[in-house]
């Protein structure tokens, strides 16, 4: 095989490997943002139970 077709034949691997990496990383980076979030959501929703226990009932709870 001719040093141009190697080359061509190669990048294509390596645009390949490249490409699944990224759709590992992708969906790692989602888990990440999905755990983040619902660790974001329970915080305020217990800083929220906190404030309507320590303002009282009836109180609206500002952020």
């Amino acid at each position: 095989m001719l040093k141009t077709e190697e080359y061509l034949v190669e990048t294509a691997d390596r645009c390949i490997r490249l490409a699944r990496e990224g759709r590992q990383l992708v969906e790692h980076l989602e888990a990440i943002s999905n755990d983040l979030m619902a660790k974001a959501v329970e915080l305020d929703t217990t800083r929220d139970k906190n404030q309507r226990g320590a303002g009282g009932a009836g109180q609206v709870p500002t952020s």
